[in-house]
């Protein structure tokens, strides 16, 4: 985790102690990750493998809670839950992030 901490710090720089607790889909739906905040709105999960990561894009598409930006690779996904939880667009690049680590970007709950 701490690994992949540092790649999405040098890229987004993370708050140095967010508050909050870790991110999850509105609907309660389990996720299977290690989670650590970037910043109160803003999650890194890194999990087992694809097929997790795979999982828990299906439930954050399929949370209905609004808009949701997402970032992810193999074994690793950064959350932006902004929108929702502000009711502000996001100003977090995860989409940059995204480009930058060789990830995919999408939008759920748009």
């Amino acid at each position: 985790m701490d690994e992949a901490y540092a790649a999405v710090d040098g890229v987004l720089g993370c708050d140095a102690e967010p508050a909050g607790e870790p991110i999850t889909p509105a609907d309660g739906g389990a996720l299977t990750s290690e989670q650590k905040l970037c910043s109160e709105n803003v999650q890194i999960d890194l999990y087992l493998d694809e097929d997790a990561v795979q999982k828990a894009l299906e439930i954050w598409t399929g949370s209905n809670q609004g808009e949701v930006h997402l970032a992810r690779g193999r074994n690793w996904m950064v959350v932006d839950v902004t929108d929702v939880a502000t009711g502000e667009p996001t100003t977090w690049d995860i989409e940059g992030l995204a480009d930058d680590l060789n990830g995919e970007y999408s939008v759920a709950g748009a």
